[in-house]
């Protein structure tokens, strides 16, 4: 259950590790990145320029008037409410093994929460079958609950098809953020539009590909029936040690295919599979 693994215990270790976060941020001269140069509302003084009619009275230097004769405007920075997109696959091959659907919705949920106790909006949706359920414009810690029952909705999984499920966000409004999909990855329909169509919404875009352990070290051996979770085809064949050895060559194949391909298109690419401590894989996307 996802909320064995959002403890009280786990929260506070997410609280811990995003202040570790800001104050490296801060230290690295960008605690500054989500001010916009833009003129806004918020606080934060940011220049003086000449009054011209129909500005705000409030916002007169009337200090400087007293000064130098002359009437100027204060301008502010306008503080921008930073937006995560989170895109969660939640197909059959993503639920087959529980502990593995268990893991992506916790990963998810424990980014929101990050997001959220910034104060900054988060979107969530779940793709399944080309078909898209959403929960968005939460913006508040308070929120959390909300997310966590969205995350737990019981759902059935049906095909992994991404850039299906992904298309119908090209009318969604996702801000100038952060989109991060979730997933195994095998994907019917590959994921190569979804992420062009996130990039073209200008966000910045992160691959997760999440496995269950025993899809990296197959434990079965011998003959065996394989029946695809999602379009229920069987194939029988012999698990030997050389038939194991090229499955493994193709998953890193697939994974350094990903990598390559992410770099190509300016994205962030990660891979995480259950054995990964929660913790760790989230502090690592957060680099």
């Amino acid at each position: 259950m996802l909320k064995d693994l959002l403890t009280n215990e786990y929260l506070s270790k997410l609280d811990i590790l995003d202040m570790a976060v800001k104050k490296r941020l801060s230290q690295a001269g960008t605690a500054g990145a989500r001010k916009s140069s833009a003129k806004g509302s918020s606080l934060e003084f940011s220049d003086f320029r000449e009054y011209t009619p129909g500005d705000d009275l409030r916002r007169v230097d009337w200090n400087g008037y007293a000064r130098f004769g002359r009437l100027y405007t204060k301008l502010f920075n306008e503080e921008r409410q930073a937006v995560l997109n989170i895109i969660l696959d939640g197909s059959a091959s993503m639920r087959f093994y529980p502990e593995k659907w268990d893991y992506a919705a916790a990963f998810a949920a424990s980014m929101a929460y990050i997001a959220l106790n910034n104060s900054d909006m988060v979107n969530i949706f779940i793709a399944d079958g080309g078909e898209t359920d959403k929960c968005t414009a939460l913006s508040s810690k308070q929120s959390f609950p909300k997310t966590v029952a969205f995350l737990e909705k019981e759902r059935t999984g049906t095909k992994t098809e991404l850039c299906r499920s992904v298309k119908p966000l090209a009318g969604e409004r996702l801000g100038e953020g952060i989109s991060l999909i979730i997933s195994d990855f095998f994907s019917k329909d590959g994921y190569d539009s979804a992420v062009k169509l996130l990039r073209n919404k200008k966000q910045a875009v992160s691959l997760v590909q999440i496995l269950d352990s025993r899809e990296i070290n197959i434990e079965e051996r011998g003959n065996v029936k394989l029946i695809d979770s999602e379009t229920k085809e069987t194939r029988e064949l012999e698990l030997t040690p050389e038939m194991l050895d090229r499955y493994q060559r193709a998953l890193d194949s697939f994974r350094n295919e990903m990598r390559e391909y992410c770099v190509r298109n300016e994205s962030g690419f990660y891979a995480f599979d259950t054995k990964t401590p929660l913790l760790a894989a989230v502090g690592d996307v957060l680099k």
